[in-house]
């Protein structure tokens, strides 16, 4: 547990010490199906093999007046794998987001080391891979075309990314602490222009209550900051309840500060739930000063297999032979 309050500290005082800069990571709405974005030690927090895919078209249907415009698209493909023979869970992400004539790519492997107190679990994580950024100029507009100050083409970079985490996590509740962008990763596109990713910090937190039989409550919440917690102009908050029927249905609904209240709904289907799809619209409330278009709308679609066993084979049930 020493080694433990270490990592509990050291990202503490990152987080104090983080310089405030704007929003740096892609948003999901559907951040409580897609932990493993922000906090590698949540990889395989439900025990499971899972393969997932979420889309988030953000600002549907928004187009510039020149160039290649358009609202924040972003893709990300996920797999886990837990290998309970050694404790550890491994992910790999990736992330394909685009906006306007720029873009950004990333794969990241994850890895959770496992630490079990009675029915309780503190994982412990990690994250190392890369992350690329790009312009290309070659889909702009420009008044004077010819002009010496654009520059031509596509340029891009590609720099390594680390990040770490933890994550508590209890038959009745969990909480997460995370930090991406440790090493302060540098894009140079020109000799005279670049832009730096900064630590982002996040921290989530869910409560499981099941008031009645077959009925579970999970009030949430998914707190972050690009540096410190302090500054207003860095600090985003988003929290609501998500409703899970008889295992198979679940619905909720979301509200992020001063953005937007998201709505968010969903089916496990086959005998043991195991191909889940879902999705959530966000409908951007009165006033808010970074909208493009009034609703932004994601699909998220995953498949779910046992862990791996040794010493013996592991059931694999496919949806033509259920038993």
């Amino acid at each position: 547990m020493k080694h433990t309050l270490h990592l509990w500290l050291t990202c503490a005082a990152l987080l104090v010490g983080a310089a405030a800069y704007g929003q740096q990571d892609s948003r999901f709405s559907l951040f409580n199906f897609n932990q493993l974005y922000f906090n590698p030690a949540s990889a395989g927090s439900d025990g499971l093999t899972r393969f997932q895919i979420i889309n988030r078209l953000q600002y549907a249907g928004y187009q510039t007046s020149s160039g290649e415009g358009g609202g924040p698209n972003t893709f990300m493909a996920s797999a886990v794998v837990p290998l309970p023979f050694v404790k550890s869970v491994v992910g790999l992400h990736y992330i394909n987001d685009r906006i306007g004539v720029s873009g950004s790519q990333e794969v990241q492997f994850s890895y959770a080391y496992k630490l079990q107190f009675n029915e309780n679990t503190l994982s412990i994580g990690a994250r190392a891979g890369f992350n690329s950024r790009f312009i290309d100029y070659s889909k702009l507009d420009p008044r004077e075309p010819g002009d010496p100050q654009i520059p031509a083409g596509r340029i891009g970079t590609t720099v390594p990314d680390l990040a770490l985490g933890m994550l508590y996590n209890t038959p009745d509740y969990y909480v997460g602490l995370a930090m991406n962008h440790i090493n302060r990763p540098q894009h140079q596109f020109t000799t005279t222009g670049g832009s730096q990713l900064v630590p982002n910090v996040y921290l989530n937190a869910g409560y499981r209550w099941e008031p009645v039989y077959a009925l579970e409550i999970q009030p949430m919440v998914l707190v972050s900051s690009v540096g410190p917690f302090a500054q207003k102009e860095t600090f985003s908050i988003e929290g609501g309840t998500l409703a899970t029927y008889d295992e198979t249905y679940f619905f909720g609904a979301t509200y992020r500060y001063q953005d937007a209240i998201c709505l968010m709904g969903g089916v496990n289907l086959l005998s043991n739930g195991a191909l889940r799809i879902g999705g959530a619209v966000d409908l951007v409330t009165a006033g808010s000063k970074t909208s493009k278009r009034p609703n932004s709308f994601e699909f998220m679609l995953s498949y779910a297999l046992p862990a791996p066993r040794l010493g013996k084979k592991t059931i694999v049930r496919t949806p033509r032979f259920r038993y």
